[in-house]
């Protein structure tokens, strides 16, 4: 298709990559709000400005993101949530690039597939509207294996150690990037010359390999911080964790001797309990991949299967690495978030664009069908037509307007508090009926913000049981509402 087309020389598939990317970024942002985590790391950038790293690591144990974002916000003169859209922006356009500068390295004739591909598979790009840690991760990630690619063809220490920065860099946004250099291993074990191997595999694992026994060391005596974010990874390791959960599903199983099923499933626990759990991961996957789950298996599946692995191997060893992963992950967690599959959906990438390849040179009248339907999927994973959350900015407004001391209102909803800019206030948790009752017994507070789903309870006949008026009331579309009381014997 793109043969026919006049395409200005400059305008290559990557920088037509990162450009795109960028403007999907921006279309996302419009009308959005911030989400509950991009709160927590604007949140932590401010600490930083105020206090320092100590005072980031206070608000969150990982808190990287928040420097960058309090960094940059600083040379640009942007304020910390500004700078995190900016930062995510210009990561995941270049995470998009650098995979389609990487499938342009070993099959430059997908390389226009990819780019499709790349902007449009569903669970890679419908987060872009969301502040997030991944974005620097699948940016640093990509950047690693680029140069891995480079350094393949020439291998030399300088970028053996470029490639092993980028993935520490990436492992400062997610540390589970680390799992990667296992597949950096195991991609030149398989196939690198026999006479070379020893050395690349001492270029590319001798100093991850001396830190990962430093780190062990440290965690096995007890040197590393126990709230620390790398001791709790480590800690999804320990076999009692996973015991006391199989246990505690155990213990919920009501025993009935007439119930021999049950009786089994208690005796069983541990089994069903691992592969209940690992099921999660395929299916999501699968979920997250929508549509591209056809070209992927074409290519898996198919005659294609031999040229794609065989010229993207160090991907196929990516998915396998971040699947070992997600699966420590969802043992341990028991759920799985939609973006933690984003590197296997990115890694798919040149496996579907090379099915999608197969499957258009069988027929090839659908070329113009196919790629108007992925330039229109890249734009639905951007565009919302549902309401956004205006009614927690209002809340938040209305709050910031008509109350001057923060301490004298009981507020359970985080996200009104930040868009009251109220970033330092004591914020409860959600649907606590007694701690309300009790603060409303003891006068404590002249207003309170509840956070109400649609999900909860009802709310008007305990606000009034409490004895408390609804002075004002903020409503989504769906129900979802902030609701604003106060004592019923305050004067309105």
């Amino acid at each position: 298709m793109f043969t026919t087309l006049r395409i200005p020389p400059w305008l290559t598939p990557v920088r037509a990559t990162f450009l795109a990317s960028l403007l999907l970024s921006l279309v996302a942002r419009l009308g959005s709000t911030l989400n509950r985590d991009g709160m927590l790391y604007v949140k932590g950038a401010q600490a930083f400005l105020d206090g320092g790293f100590t005072a980031a690591r206070e608000v969150f144990n990982w808190p990287f993101l928040s420097i960058a974002m309090a960094v940059v916000g600083r040379l640009t003169g942007l304020g910390p949530e500004t700078a995190g859209y900016l930062l995510n922006a210009l990561f995941m356009a270049g995470a998009c690039a650098l995979m389609v500068a990487c499938i342009a390295r070993r099959t430059p004739e997908l390389s226009w597939l990819g780019a499709f591909v790349v902007l449009a598979l569903p669970g890679l790009n419908e987060y872009r509207n969301e502040l997030l840690r991944e974005y620097g991760c699948w940016f640093f990630v990509m950047l690693a294996f680029w140069l891995a690619l480079r350094w393949a063809e020439r291998p030399r220490w300088p970028s053996a150690l470029a490639l092993q920065a980028a993935l520490g860099g990436a492992a400062l946004f997610r540390p589970e990037a680390l799992a990667l250099f296992p597949a950096l291993l195991l991609w030149q074990l398989a196939g690198a010359p026999r006479a070379e191997r020893g050395r690349r595999l001492l270029m590319l694992g001798g100093l991850p390999l001396a830190g990962g026994i430093a780190l062990a060391a440290l965690y096995v005596s007890g040197g590393l911080a126990g709230g620390g974010r790398l001791a709790e990874d480590l800690g999804r390791f320990r076999l009692a964790r996973f015991d006391a959960k199989a246990q505690a599903l155990a213990s919920a199983l009501v025993v009935d001797a007439r119930e021999q099923l049950v009786v089994f499933a208690q005796e069983q626990a541990r089994t069903i309990l691992l592969f209940g759990s690992l099921a999660l991961v395929p299916l999501k996957v699968l979920q997250k991949l929508g549509l591209f789950v056809v070209p992927l298996a074409f290519a898996l599946f198919g005659r294609a299967a031999r040229p794609a692995l065989g010229r993207h191997p160090l991907f196929a060893w990516g998915i396998a690495a971040h699947l070992l992963v997600l699966a420590v992950f969802v043992v341990d967690l028991q759920f799985l978030a939609g973006r933690y599959v984003g590197l296997i959906l990115l890694f798919s990438t040149p496996f579907a664009a090379a099915g999608l390849a197969a499957m258009l040179q069988h027929r090839p009248r659908w070329r113009i069908t196919v790629f108007i339907g992925m330039a229109l999927l890249a734009l639905a994973n951007v565009v919302s037509t549902s309401p956004g959350k205006t009614h927690l900015v209002d809340a938040g407004r209305w709050l910031a307007a008509n109350v001057a001391d923060p301490s004298t209102v009981y507020i359970d909803s985080g996200r009104t508090a930040y868009h009251a800019g109220w970033q330092t206030a004591a914020v409860a948790e959600r649907n606590q009926r007694p701690a309300v009752e009790k603060a409303v017994a003891e006068e404590r507070y002249a207003l309170y913000v509840l956070e109400h789903s649609r999900k909860d309870a009802p709310l008007e006949d305990w606000l009034a049981k409490t004895g408390l008026r609804v002075v004002t009331r903020f409503e989504h579309p769906n129900r979802d509402a902030v609701i604003i009381a106060a004592p019923a014997s305050r004067k309105p």
